[in-house]
């Protein structure tokens, strides 16, 4: 046998093999790669539409005109509404960053509400009352930076 017609026949086979291979790996790279996109898309998504409602729940605690007093009554309200939230709805889709930060608040609520001198039908204090509104404040902000919505549009 002539082993000057096995050399090129044997490099094509090893070309054909790596490019093969290549191409298998590459598609498999390729299919990971868009269910990681599937899966991002689709929890941003959940997040967007869990996130709003905990958004309109903390309506409460804005600084700017809200919408009824902070009462102990209001408070213990809030408190069962984002518990509620929490396992009904988003506790699931909330990030790692966001997480302390929502239980932050509801520990301060749970604080206020266990002063001793709290009355039902007063309004709480100026510091508590401002105290939640920074916590909420900070839980909102946290929100945004998870959906993306404070800053500008990577299109744009």
């Amino acid at each position: 046998m002539n082993i000057g017609i096995w050399i090129p026949i044997f490099t094509g086979l090893i070309g054909l093999l790596t490019g093969v291979i290549t191409t298998y790996l590459s598609a498999i790279l390729k299919f990971r790669k868009d269910l990681e996109a599937r899966y991002d898309q689709d929890l941003h998504q959940e997040r967007l539409r869990a996130y709003n409602e905990l958004w309109k729940r903390l309506e409460i605690l804005t600084p700017h005109a809200p919408p009824k007093a902070l009462t102990p009554e209001t408070l213990r309200d809030l408190l069962v509404s984002l518990r509620q939230w929490y396992f009904e709805l988003g506790g699931i889709y909330m990030s790692d960053k966001s997480r302390p930060t929502c239980i932050k608040l509801k520990s301060e609520i749970q604080h206020i509400l266990t002063k001793q001198n709290l009355q039902e039908d007063i309004e709480v204090n100026a510091e508590d009352r401002e105290r939640l509104q920074q916590e909420a404040s900070r839980l909102r902000a946290q929100l945004a930076g998870d959906i993306g919505t404070r800053k500008s549009s990577p299109v744009a």
